[in-house]
């Protein structure tokens, strides 16, 4: 029965990979760090001890502890281009941000394995996270000017970008993330798909966008949240982690 139940699981989650994204490049979003590391295994043991990245491991374990289910923990990562929430008055700005995604910021707020995005709550823990080194040539550098990528397994437009950075002192490692621990470094207009050329894509389109972002020489976080302009207002959030190195 476990395993019947596992097949239609895969099954059904693999039915919905046509939507809609995730970071790739020199800022890859949480989940594709451990969907694309060597030691990813999230289906046997059955416990997540198969799982070699630390980080990767603590999101397994945190979900299947507290749903009982390792089919429930491993949504998080086979859904990896779904996080996503909807705010039909994305309109209001920030206030109908924060009010849809009070919690669980770097899961879109899903946190329910009965939900409609399921529970990803385990990719907003504090936790010893997969870093993108972003390289510089000396620790005087107080910014960098980069792309982000973001692999578009489906392509929407009209839509708008915002990107926030946790501030300075902000410890991924030991802190819950809260909007109040972030800061807006860019908002980007709508901006078209263009050809892919990131590895770990699995798609032909990607949007990228120019950022600036600031030093930070200890582990922090970007959020990015892609915002649709439709009835519906689809949001996806994704989080990339980084470090500054010289």
């Amino acid at each position: 029965m476990n395993k019947l139940f596992s097949l239609v699981f895969l099954i059904v989650c693999v039915s919905f990979t046509n939507g809609h994204g995730y970071g790739v490049g020199s800022l890859m979003s949480r989940q594709i760090k451990c969907t694309t590391s060597p030691s990813f295994s999230i289906w046997w043991p059955e416990d997540g001890s198969g799982i070699g990245d630390l980080g990767c491991k603590n999101a397994f374990q945190y979900v299947k502890a507290k749903t009982g289910s390792a089919d429930a923990a491993r949504y998080q990562f086979v859904q990896k281009n779904e996080y996503s929430v909807l705010i039909p008055n994305y309109a209001a700005g920030y206030s109908a941000l924060t009010a849809a995604v009070p919690k669980s910021l770097c899961s879109a707020g899903a946190v329910s394995a009965g939900g409609q995005f399921g529970d990803k709550s385990g990719m907003s823990i504090p936790n010893t996270w997969l870093l993108n080194k972003i390289t510089v040539p000396s620790t005087s550098a107080s910014s960098k000017n980069v792309t982000f990528e973001f692999c578009a397994t489906a392509a929407h437009n009209p839509s708008y970008w915002e990107f926030y950075v946790t501030k300075s002192g902000f410890n991924i490692k030991t802190q819950n993330l809260t909007w109040n621990d972030l800061t807006l470094i860019q908002s980007t207009p709508n901006t078209p798909a263009v050809t892919n050329t990131a590895a770990n894509c699995e798609s032909s389109k990607a949007y990228k966008i120019p950022i600036t972002l600031p030093a930070r020489y200890q582990g922090a976080t970007l959020l990015v949240r892609w915002q649709r302009i439709d009835s519906v207002g689809e949001c996806f959030i994704n989080c990339s982690d980084f470090i500054f190195s010289v």
